[in-house]
């Protein structure tokens, strides 16, 4: 399962609460950068054109990831003093001594942080997928759980799916490898996708690295098959305390009326690729 493995990673890049540490990241001499949207934070000495290019990005993403799930309306909601907070350490051992995260996680949103009490998004230089993954993957966390709510329960296969498909990279060219993990009979079904404890899997790397590439792919199908309206639809019925299945059959009826319809689909739209 090596070919599955690239999807592992994604279990340190999930919204979590982080304590906070004892350093100021707003002290003088930190560099700060500030968008519409987003405030940029770095040690000193940092290069300040890269700085403003993480905001760049953050800013063309924060657009496209809230115009798919349909939160445009809330254009103004991450503005001013509710900007989020872009952490960037100078290295991977500052990143880990300072957050208590270790060195291979690359990085991680907090929904909240006792150091700045507001939404963050932490990494560290020489990071190579900073701009391309985990930017864009943190940041649809913190959308997704800002438009649905933070008290509503989201399934973490839609969470991490939706944040999967908002990567700049690779990870929607492996068609073959899940319709060879449906014909292998390797697949999780939906319903228990739905309830999936990865804490629970942690020592079963194969296991996890099929829920994330199937929570990928069931969120990719939804949109393309079905359009971005159906599925904006279902994000504003989880937002309004639907849950997830209800949500699926009323924003895709007669379509899709349950879970098992849904892998029916999904299974038959994949076996193409076999």
């Amino acid at each position: 399962m090596k070919y599955l493995l690239i999807f592992f990673i994604f279990l340190a890049l999930s919204v979590r609460a982080w304590g906070g540490v004892d350093a100021n990241f707003d002290a003088p001499g930190w560099l700060k950068f500030e968008g519409e949207h987003f405030t940029v934070l770095c040690p000193p000495g940092s290069d300040e054109e890269q700085a403003r290019a993480v905001i760049n990005r953050a800013e063309r993403y924060y657009e496209n990831i809230a115009d798919d799930i349909g939160y445009t309306r809330y254009h103004n909601f991450w503005t001013w003093g509710n900007r989020v907070k872009v952490i960037i350490f100078n290295d991977e051992t500052s990143y880990s001594k300072e957050t208590g995260q270790p060195p291979w996680s690359q990085g991680f949103a907090s929904l909240y942080s006792e150091s700045f009490q507001s939404r963050i998004i932490v990494s560290y230089n020489g990071q190579p997928n900073f701009l391309d993954v985990i930017l864009p993957h943190e940041i649809t966390h913190l959308i997704l759980h800002d438009f649905i709510g933070f008290d509503r329960s989201i399934p973490r296969f839609f969470d991490e799916g939706m944040a999967q498909l908002e990567q700049k990279d690779d990870s929607l060219s492996h068609m073959d490898v899940v319709a060879r993990l449906i014909s292998g009979g390797k697949i999780i079904p939906l319903k228990e996708l739905l309830v999936y404890d990865l804490f629970a899997h942690k020592n079963d790397t194969e296991s996890i690295a099929i829920f994330y590439v199937e929570s990928l792919y069931i969120v990719d199908f939804l949109i393309k098959t079905y359009g971005k309206d159906a599925f904006r639809e279902m994000c504003r019925r989880l937002r309004d305390g639907d849950d997830f299945e209800r949500a699926l059959k009323s924003s895709y009826y007669p379509t899709i009326d349950s879970m098992q319809a849904l892998q029916n689909k999904w299974v038959d739209y994949t076996k193409q690729y076999l």
